[in-house]
């Protein structure tokens, strides 16, 4: 698994991200948001993971509202990027705290969980690619 990023850095996580998955074939990739608790979409901040790569690649809670302004939108604008490139497999997924605090730091068989414990992202939240 690959890590880009850093926690709480909305901007530079979103940049490192897009930087990783240069030469994807984005269609083939799925993005899940991973939060480290259920509900509350107001106020979670979320770390990106994309299968579909060679490698999975992750990034730290960046994202979201617990970001600021700048973590909402950088956000909306990493959902516009992946709905533009032809992503349709966009979900959610609530991981334990320390759950997602391991994943992050590389503990790989935490991925299966994670892509276990995914849900569709409502389709309001998603920009029409």
């Amino acid at each position: 698994m690959r890590i880009v990023g850093s926690v709480g850095l909305p901007e530079v996580s979103k940049a490192a991200l897009l930087e990783a998955l240069k030469g994807a074939h984005w269609p083939r990739l799925s993005l899940t948001l991973v939060a480290p608790w259920q509900g509350a979409r107001e106020r979670t901040g979320y770390a990106a993971l994309v299968l579909g790569t060679p490698e999975p690649v992750l990034t730290p809670p960046a994202f979201g509202p617990a970001y600021g302004e700048a973590g909402e939108r950088a956000l909306a604008e990493l959902l516009e990027v992946f709905a533009k490139h032809g992503v349709r497999r966009i979900f959610e997924a609530a991981l334990a705290p320390g759950e997602l605090a391991a994943l992050t730091e590389g503990e790989e068989a935490l991925l299966t969980r994670a892509a276990a414990a995914r849900n569709p992202l409502s389709r309001e939240r998603v920009p029409a690619g």
